[in-house]
């Protein structure tokens, strides 16, 4: 990636940066995750997930997209237990 990057999401989870990642990259827009590679600091290090600039809007977008349906299914589960 050549261009300028932007970072759109940041978290200390290796499993949910790579998920983010290949959500976004099923949609068209090329990542870069920066410390995914923390080894023993997993966890406490802060992932960044990058963008190209130009992709950064919807990119935001598609992310709160994912979290919005991965906490509603949540709360879901929750409630359907409870019965």
């Amino acid at each position: 990636m050549s261009e300028d990057l932007e970072t759109v999401y940041y978290t200390p989870n290796v499993l949910e940066a790579e998920f983010l990642k290949m959500t976004l990259e099923g949609e068209g827009i090329r990542c870069l995750l920066e410390n995914e590679n923390q080894a023993g600091l997993a966890g406490v290090l802060e992932i960044k997930l990058d963008v190209a600039s130009a992709d950064a809007d919807r990119a935001k977008e598609i992310i709160e997209e994912v979290r919005h349906t991965i906490q509603h299914e949540g709360s879901e589960d929750d409630s359907d237990e409870e019965e």
